[in-house]
C-alpha cells in the first residue's frame, strides 16, 4: 500500500499496520467506538440542516446525544424522524485523480427520537449526572442506524459500499 499522501500518525497506523477490512462490521464498530462526534443531517420536509453532536454509543451502535429542545435539528427530528448521520476520523488519505484508498468514515441511514427518562441506559444516566445538565431544557435523543455505508476513493472518485452489520 502506498503511504504517500497520508496525513497524521493515526492514518498511517490505521492503513499500514492494521490494514482493516473497511467492509467489515468489526471495522465500522471500531470507528464508531473510537470517535465521539456524529454529524446529523435532518429536515423538516422543506429545509435541510446539519449539526455536529457529541455522542455515546451502546452495544447495538445506537447513538445518544444531549441537545437543547430549542435546537433546529431537534425541531426537525420531532417533525421527521428519518435522519442521516456520519462518523469519521479526522485523519484521511489525501485524494488525487489517481488515489484508490479507503476513507475512515461511515455514513448511516437512521431514525432519531427523544428518549424518555425511563429508557435511559446506565451510561446516559451517568453522563447526565457527570455533566450536571438540566433536563429540560436539554433532552436525550437516540439515533438508531438501519444501514451503514463505508466511503472509498477509486481512481480519484468517491464511492461507497454498504456494510452488513449482522
Amino acid at each position: 500500500m502506498d503511504l504517500e499522501g497520508l496525513r497524521g500518525l493515526g492514518a498511517i497506523e490505521d492503513f499500514a499496520i492494521q490494514r482493516p477490512d473497511r467492509n467489515s462490521s468489526a471495522w465500522v464498530r471500531g470507528l464508531i467506538e473510537r470517535n465521539s462526534v456524529v454529524v446529523l443531517a435532518t429536515t423538516d420536509g422543506d429545509q435541510p440542516w446539519v449539526a455536529p453532536l457529541e455522542y455515546m454509543a451502546d452495544e447495538d451502535l445506537n447513538l445518544y446525544f444531549f441537545s437543547t429542545t430549542k435546537a433546529r435539528h431537534v425541531r426537525h427530528l420531532e417533525a421527521n424522524s428519518a435522519v442521516a448521520a456520519t462518523v469519521y476520523d479526522q485523519m484521511q488519505p489525501k485524494v488525487t485523480a489517481t488515489t484508490t484508498a479507503g476513507l475512515n468514515g461511515v455514513q448511516m441511514e437512521c431514525t432519531a427520537s427523544r428518549v424518555s427518562q425511563e429508557s435511559y441506559t446506565d451510561a446516559v444516566a451517568a453522563a447526565i449526572d457527570a455533566l450536571d445538565i438540566s433536563i429540560p431544557p436539554y433532552a436525550v435523543f437516540k439515533v438508531v442506524p438501519h444501514r451503514f455505508y463505508v466511503p472509498a476513493v477509486e481512481n480519484g472518485l468517491i464511492t461507497r459500499y454498504e456494510v452488513d452489520m449482522a
